[in-house]
C-alpha cells in the first residue's frame, strides 16, 4: 500500500511537471518563432500532462482491480503443483478403500430410489392433487431414504478426512512439503471455504487484517503470496513511472507552433465524458441483465410457471430443505405483494401529493419572504428524519391510534400493523420530496408569464391554475414520480408499521407486505443462492424494475403532451 501511494504521488508530481514543461516549451516557441501558436500555451501544457499521467494512472487502476486476483492465481498455482504428489497418493488410497466405495454406491442407489419416489408423488399430485392421502407414506419412505443418504455421505466424508490425515502424516515437515500440505488442504476444501483460506493466508502474509486461524499450512501459503505480491507491486510501480516519463517526453516533443493542442485536449475531454456516460449505461445494463438472468433461473426452477408468479394469489416461498423433498415446492404467487405495494403507495401519495403541492404553491406564490425563509427549511427537516424513526412513530403512535379509532367505530378486526398506518406515515415522510421540488419548479416559471396573465385581467388563483401550474407541470410530474419511487422502495416503515404477512386485501386496516420487504427477507440470513426461494427475490426485483419503467414512460408522455403548449 505504501509503495502504491508513493507511486501515485510521484505520478502526480510528474503530471504537474508535464504541464509546466508543455506550457514552457509553447511559450518559448511562441517567443522564438514568428507567427502565433495555434493553441494557447495552457492547452499544450494540458496535452503533455494528459500524456504523462493518463496511461500511468490507467495502469495503476488496472493493478488495483486485478492485482489481487493475479497474485492469488500465481500463488495457488504453485501450491497446487507442489501438492500433486500428495493428491495422487490420496486418490490412490481412496480408490482402494472398501468403505468409501460401498458408501458411494449406497448414495447412488438411494438417489435413484428418491427419484422414483418423487416421480410417483408427482403422478399422484397430478391426478389427485397436492393434499392426497397417498402422499403421506411416500413422504415417510422418502424421509427414511434421505436419512440413510445422509448417513452414507457422512461415511464418505469421514473416510476422506481419515485418508487425508494419513497422507498428511506421511509428509515431511520441510518447506516444500509444507506448501504441498497447504495446496492439498486447499484442493480438498469446498468452494465456499476456499475464499476463507485465501483470506486467512493473505492476512498472515500482509497483516492487513486479522486471520480467523493460524496453522502451518496457512503460514506456508502466506509465504507463497509475499514474493509474488512484492514482485508484481514493484513491477507495476516501475512500469507506471516509465510510462509517465515516456509520455512526458512524447508529449513535449509534439509541441510545435502549428500543433493543434486544443483540439487534442478537447477530444480527450469528450472521450472522458463519453466514457463516463458509457459507465452509467453499462452499469444500468449490468443491473438489468443480472436481474434477468437470475429471474430466468427462478422461472426454470419452478417449471416456467410465469403465470402463477404474476397472477397467483398465494405467496409462501418455502421450498424443500432437502433436494427432491416431496410436497415442498413452495407457492410463488406475487399478487399479494403487488397489491400491498400498490395499496401503501396509493395511501402515501394521497397524503404527500396534495399536501406537498399545496405547500409548494403557498410558499412560492402566497407566502412573504420572511415566512418562506423559515417555513421551507422546517418542512425539509422531515426529509432528514431516519426512516426507522418514522417506523417507530407508526408502530407506537399512529398504528394504535388507528386501531382504537376503528374499534370505536365498530370494526372489531382492527390491528396495530396496517397498510393505513404505514401509508400515512410514509406520506408524511415524502412530503418534502414533493413540496421542495415543486417549489423550485414553480419558482423557475418566468415572471413574464404571470405578468401577461395579470395584464389580461386574471386573478392570482386563475394565474396559478391556468398559467403557472401548466408551465411547471413537467417538473411537478417529475417530483411526483420521485415520490412514488421513494414510496415503492421504502422498507423499514413497512416492516414496522404494516407487518410481513402476504395478505391479498383492499382493506387498509389489515396487515400487508410489499415487494421490497420480501426481497429483504429472502436475501438476508444464511441463504443458499440456488434455491427457488432466494431466486424469487430477483424475479420480484425485475417486476419492480418493469413497473418503474412503465411509470417513467407514462410520465414522459404526460410531460410531452403539456409541454407542447409552451414550445
Amino acid at each position: 500500500m505504501q509503495l502504491s501511494l508513493f507511486t501515485a504521488l510521484a505520478l502526480l508530481v510528474l503530471t504537474a511537471t508535464g504541464f509546466l514543461a508543455g506550457r514552457t516549451r509553447a511559450l518559448a516557441i511562441g517567443a522564438r518563432e514568428e507567427g502565433r501558436l495555434h493553441s494557447l500555451p495552457n492547452y499544450h501544457g494540458y496535452f503533455v500532462a494528459l500524456w504523462t499521467g493518463l496511461p500511468a494512472f490507467a495502469l495503476l487502476a488496472l493493478y488495483a482491480v486485478t492485482g489481487t486476483m493475479v497474485v492469488n492465481t500465481l500463488a495457488l498455482g504453485e501450491l497446487s503443483r507442489a501438492s500433486e504428489p500428495l493428491q495422487q497418493r490420496y486418490e490412490a488410497i481412496l480408490a482402494t478403500d472398501e468403505d468409501h466405495r460401498a458408501a458411494t454406491a449406497s448414495v447412488e442407489r438411494l438417489e435413484a430410489e428418491i427419484r422414483m419416489l418423487r416421480a410417483e408423488a408427482d403422478a399422484i399430485i397430478a391426478s389427485e392433487g397436492p393434499h392426497s392421502e397417498a402422499l403421506a407414506p411416500l413422504r415417510a419412505r422418502q424421509e427414511e431414504r434421505l436419512f440413510d443418504q445422509d448417513d452414507a455421505r457422512f461415511v464418505i466424508t469421514s473416510r476422506e478426512a481419515a485418508i487425508a490425515g494419513i497422507v498428511l502424516e506421511a509428509a515431511d515437515a520441510d518447506v516444500a512439503d509444507a506448501r504441498a500440505r497447504a495446496g492439498f488442504e486447499y484442493r480438498r476444501l469446498p468452494p465456499e471455504q476456499r475464499e476463507l483460506f485465501v483470506a486467512d493466508a493473505r492476512a498472515l502474509a500482509f497483516a492487513d487484517t486479522l486471520a480467523s486461524r493460524d496453522t502451518p499450512e496457512l503460514r506456508a501459503a502466506a509465504e507463497a503470496f509475499v514474493p509474488r505480491q512484492q514482485a508484481l507491486a514493484w513491477g507495476v510501480s516501475l512500469a507506471a513511472l516509465a510510462l509517465a516519463a515516456g509520455g512526458l517526453a512524447f508529449g513535449r516533443s509534439r509541441v510545435t507552433r502549428q500543433f493543434r493542442a486544443r483540439n487534442r485536449v478537447e477530444w480527450m475531454v469528450s472521450a472522458a465524458l463519453m466514457l463516463a456516460s458509457a459507465i452509467a449505461i453499462l452499469t444500468t445494463l449490468g443491473i438489468v441483465l443480472s436481474l434477468l438472468f437470475e429471474s430466468l433461473r427462478f422461472f426454470a426452477s419452478i417449471d416456467w410457471r410465469v403465470q402463477d408468479f404474476l397472477f397467483g394469489t398465494q405467496w409462501s416461498p418455502q421450498t424443500a430443505i432437502r433436494p427432491g423433498q416431496i410436497g415442498q415446492s413452495g407457492s410463488f404467487g406475487a399478487v399479494p405483494l403487488f397489491a400491498g405495494t400498490g395499496l401503501i403507495m396509493l395511501i402515501a401519495m394521497l397524503v404527500a401529493a396534495p399536501v406537498g403541492l399545496f405547500a409548494a404553491i403557498y410558499l412560492s406564490e402566497y407566502a412573504d419572504s420572511r415566512f418562506r425563509a423559515w417555513a421551507k427549511p422546517v418542512l425539509e427537516i422531515l426529509a432528514g428524519v431516519p426512516t426507522v424513526v418514522y417506523g417507530f412513530f407508526a408502530l407506537l403512535t399512529v398504528g394504535p391510534l388507528l386501531r382504537d379509532f376503528a374499534l370505536f367505530l365498530g370494526y372489531e378486526d382492527a390491528v396495530t400493523q396496517s397498510a393505513l398506518a404505514a401509508g400515512l406515515v410514509m406520506g408524511v415522510m415524502i412530503i418534502p420530496f414533493v413540496s421542495s421540488l415543486s417549489d423550485d419548479v414553480i419558482n423557475a416559471v418566468p415572471q413574464s408569464l404571470r405578468d401577461g396573465a395579470y395584464a389580461m385581467g386574471a386573478t392570482k388563483s386563475e394565474t396559478i391554475r391556468h398559467v403557472v401550474f401548466p408551465a411547471a407541470l413537467p417538473g411537478i410530474v417529475g417530483a411526483l414520480l420521485l415520490a412514488i419511487s421513494r414510496a415503492i422502495g421504502e422498507t423499514m416503515i413497512v416492516v414496522m408499521a404494516a407487518g410481513q404477512a402476504a395478505n391479498l386485501t383492499a382493506n387498509p386496516l389489515e396487515s400487508v407486505t410489499t415487494i421490497t420487504v420480501q426481497i429483504v427477507m429472502l436475501l438476508t440470513g444464511d441463504q443458499e443462492f440456488n434455491s427457488p426461494k432466494t431466486l424469487s427475490a430477483f424475479a420480484l426485483g425485475l417486476v419492480l424494475f418493469v413497473l418503474t419503467l412503465i411509470l417513467n414512460i407514462i410520465a414522459l408522455r404526460v410531460v410531452q403532451r403539456y409541454r407542447e403548449k409552451y414550445d
